[in-house]
């Protein structure tokens, strides 16, 4: 399959989970950085929401009934798109490569800072610019 074959629960059951562990973390800091770290763990939320969306299923509610399974432990629960409920990944055999995940979670979050930081350069940059000089007179040659 491919040089490094360890697997992780597809269905969203890994987005979810990482979400989650990042908002508990989250309580356990202050200031501009929960938030941070809460918007980040918010970003998760985008794939499980997605999948339901595009099966037509409410998306609240596909959220957070995976939030209360893996609250309860059960951390292989995914999205069922078939029968649009939550089920354990693992016994739908539903499982996806753990490279492509730690690499599309990389990417992203290297694309997020690179951002900020641009975004920071123009914010730091003074308006405006030099002040033009006015043109020298014309001589009488």
């Amino acid at each position: 399959m491919c040089r490094d074959s360890r697997i992780v629960p597809g269905a969203a059951a890994t987005e979810i989970e990482l979400a989650r562990r990042l908002k508990e973390f989250s309580f356990k800091e202050t200031g501009l950085d929960q938030y941070a770290i809460a918007k980040f763990a918010e970003s998760f939320e985008m794939v499980p929401k997605t999948l339901a969306e595009n099966a037509g299923l409410n998306a609240m509610e596909i959220i957070s009934s995976l939030y209360a399974e893996h609250a309860s432990g059960n951390t292989k629960v995914g999205i069922n798109l078939e029968e649009g409920v939550c089920k354990d990944a693992s016994t739908m055999n539903i499982w996806d490569l753990y490279v492509t995940k730690f690499f599309a979670l990389r990417y992203a979050a290297d694309a997020a800072c690179t951002v900020l930081r641009v975004d920071q350069i123009i914010m730091a940059k003074p308006a405006g610019g030099p002040k033009r000089e006015a043109p020298a007179g014309m001589d009488e040659d």
